[in-house]
């Protein structure tokens, strides 16, 4: 099998909602022979780029309804024997319309797929790449039955996932009491902040910026793994009210570096039907009581109670290699396409199951495990 991606990851991308496409891609890079190819946008229709690319303006759907111009690549790949498959990873729909870039190509691979790692709406997806797309993959099982009945396209429920390989063993000593990233919830933030007063023997460690962008994005991946890894409690909060997910709460990246750290994670649980499967531990989230007064006892009391937290911590740091490594979801995909699984990916899955034996929350690796 010969794979070919068509990667929506570019240096100059410093947004860091793309974390989650380089943990993809890092994965794919390790368990197969796999062409990576980077199409850019078209320069000569930049100025119709819709301020959001899932929403589009009537002038820019257009434009999209006509066009098969929107990216380019600098050359041509160049495919070999069978089977070609070609696997299509982007945030959004409109990534997509990169497969035209490939121009006659296009129609000479045996298999053709798309992933969507975000939340869009179905009804605005870009109808000019779908029937050239033998199946599409997105991350909500409810997002994948709209779709399905919209547009008639064979479309699969693949949950998100990370890379667990490259990072560090597991951490029993934590400094960090709370940490908390990116989006959050502002009435539980706002009386965090009395952990950091003077006087206070916690650590709460925050973002204290409003932006996503960021310098460099593996740098970013970088630190935060190393804060994740020393952090006790890692807060996550589900998705259904942000304007990209259109009222569904799918399982967020932030949950799966938070398992893979070791964090115990407090916050609220995604909504979407079918999560709560992904989610089947003892303890995977706790939930934050909602009455105010009761939020900085219930946090001191999870904090003091150290077995407790340890408990969790290892459960969670195990059950995301038994389930959430990227490669389980590579395994999934392969063989819904009824492809044959590489034998690299299968030789590393084999390697996540011994984690088995610890499921029993034995706190400590052998040498066989530290060298996966």
């Amino acid at each position: 099998m010969n794979l070919f991606v068509l990667s929506e990851l570019h240096a100059s991308h410093n947004h860091v909602g793309w974390s989650v496409s380089y943990s993809l891609e890092d994965t794919l890079a390790a368990v197969c022979n796999v062409h990576f190819l980077h199409p850019i946008q078209n320069k000569g229709i930049a100025y119709f780029k819709p301020k959001e690319p899932d929403r589009p303006d009537l002038i820019t759907r257009v434009y999209q309804a006509l066009s098969k111009s929107w990216f380019e690549l600098d050359r041509l790949p160049t495919l070999a024997d069978g089977p070609n498959v070609l696997l299509v990873v982007g945030l959004k729909p409109r990534f997509l319309l990169s497969i035209f870039a490939l121009k006659h190509l296009l129609d000479q691979f045996d298999l053709r797929v798309g992933y969507l790692l975000d939340g869009f709406e179905p009804a605005q997806l870009n109808r000019p790449a779908l029937p050239k797309l033998d199946h599409l993959f997105v991350i909500s099982p409810s997002l994948a039955k709209e779709v399905e009945q919209i547009h008639s396209i064979k479309t699969s429920f693949l949950p998100l996932a990370t890379n667990t390989f490259p990072l560090a063993e597991y951490q029993s000593q934590r400094s960090i009491d709370i940490l908390s990233y990116g989006r959050t919830n502002k009435p539980v933030h706002a009386l965090l902040q009395q952990f950091n007063q003077p006087g206070s023997q916690r650590l709460y460690v925050h973002s204290t910026f409003s932006g996503a962008e960021v310098y460099d994005v593996r740098d970013h991946i970088a630190l935060l793994n190393r804060l994740l890894e020393r952090s006790k409690i890692s807060l996550c909060f589900e998705g259904g009210h942000l304007h990209r997910f259109r009222g569904r709460s799918p399982l967020l990246y932030r949950w799966f570096e938070g398992w893979a750290a070791g964090c115990v994670i407090v916050g609220k649980k995604p909504l979407d039907r079918g999560v709560e499967r992904l989610m089947g531990w003892q303890d995977s989230t706790l939930g934050i009581p909602e009455n105010p007064n009761e939020v900085i006892p219930f946090f001191e009391a999870l904090l003091q109670d150290e077995s407790r937290l340890q408990e969790i911590s290892w459960r969670n740091y195990v059950e995301c290699r038994l389930r959430h490594d990227w490669r389980y979801r590579l395994r999934d995909l392969f063989e819904k396409l009824q492809l044959p699984l590489p034998v690299r990916l299968s030789e590393q899955l084999d390697q996540l199951q011994r984690y088995k034996q610890y499921q029993q929350g034995r706190n400590q690796l052998d040498p066989t495990i530290r060298e996966i």
